[in-house]
């Protein structure tokens, strides 16, 4: 099943929306995007009760830095998702109604490609394990670092980092759908060019680069309202490296210092494993949008009719990002994922190297 599959986009959006990302719903029966004043009002609750989870635990972990900084990373997200749930424009409403418009349309029923399916597949799976180690083992994990007030304390986790899951997940498949939609334009622009013979090819070619025009305009709403969500889910995943490679180094170096069980070493050796591998699929995913669009201008490229028509657009294509590029500063590609292990495995050192004489005595 394909992810802009009528009801696959309504389990979507009522996912983000039970976790107060929005405020309106895909309904597979009209083919529609629908609000409520009812899901309005869940959504006020919800980010109240939000508010008040992050300033609870805010002040109860003053002393905790691991801890305090997890919960910033984490409500600098709820910010940025309540201030997009509620702002007037609507902006990734209409970014996700465009796609879906697009890909009912025109691509309804068309295959992904291998390559598409292998990353669907791979982020619902990733998803899936999160949401299980978060709700069932990770309660167990933080009974040491919040032994006060557990049961309120991991109420508010799980709401706060709920949201951040839910926007991560919304993140993907956006991105998702607009690799899809990208490549199917390209087989479409590749087998309109080789044929030579083919009846009615300029007004094909021209239907063809004016879904492209809508795509590059849909891009451009992508980079600009998921930026800053983007920003603090890449951060809090960071410290989420920073903390569990704390805590692996202090296995290896000095392993009577820290108190866990047999299993919770294996669990946080997981989750460093499983929050690694989530970063290198999301930006993995990038990777594929650029690699689609660069096969875009080498379609238009190589062509051996290279019209006037073609070559408008190819410059139009030159002067849009190649690239998924955030806040229209950071290039969200792999690059990034490796940049950001590297200076978090050298944060992590740095921090060992300051508690040393502590963990050693």
């Amino acid at each position: 099943m394909g992810v802009t599959s009528s009801q696959l986009c309504s389990l979507l959006t009522k996912f983000t929306a039970l976790n107060g990302l929005n405020t309106y719903y895909f309904d597979p029966k009209t083919n529609a995007f629908r609000g409520s004043w009812k899901l309005k009002i869940y959504c006020a609750i919800h980010h109240a009760l939000c508010v008040l989870a992050l300033a609870h635990m805010s002040y109860s972990t003053l002393s905790n830095m691991r801890v305090s900084v997890t919960v910033l990373t984490i409500g600098g997200t709820m910010a940025c998702c309540v201030k997009s749930c509620w702002e007037k424009a609507q902006g990734i409403r209409k970014l996700a109604r465009g796609l879906v418009n697009m890909e009912q349309k025109y691509f309804a029923g068309r295959p992904s490609g291998l390559l598409l399916k292998f990353r669907y597949y791979m982020k619902i799976t990733f998803c899936s394990i999160t949401l299980l180690r978060i709700h069932l083992i990770q309660p167990i994990y933080m009974r040491r670092l919040l032994p006060s007030q557990f049961y309120l304390n991991m109420g508010a986790y799980w709401l706060l980092y709920n949201m951040l899951l839910a926007a991560a997940l919304g993140f993907y498949f956006l991105l998702w759908e607009m690799c899809r939609i990208q490549k199917l334009i390209n087989d479409q622009m590749t087998l309109i060019l080789a044929r030579s013979g083919q009846r009615n090819r300029l007004t094909k070619m021209q239907h063809c680069l004016k879904l492209y025009s809508k795509l590059l305009l849909l891009c451009d709403q992508f980079n600009g309202q998921l930026g800053h969500v983007a920003i603090w889910v890449l951060a809090c995943k960071s410290w989420f490296q920073i903390t569990y490679g704390y805590e692996i180094y202090q296995m290896v170096a000095a392993p009577k210092s820290i108190d866990l069980s047999t299993s919770m070493r294996v669990f946080v050796i997981f989750s460093y494993i499983l929050d690694a591998m989530n970063l290198f699929v999301g930006t993995d995913i990038s990777e594929l949008f650029g690699t689609f669009r660069a096969d875009s201008r080498r379609i238009l490229r190589e062509t051996s009719r290279l019209d006037r028509l073609l070559s408008m657009f190819a410059l139009k294509l030159a002067l849009h990002p190649q690239r998924v590029v955030l806040l229209n500063v950071f290039t969200f590609d792999r690059k990034l994922t490796l940049t950001l292990l590297a200076k978090s495995t050298l944060y992590t050192i740095c921090w060992l190297q300051s508690d040393y004489n502590k963990l050693k005595a």
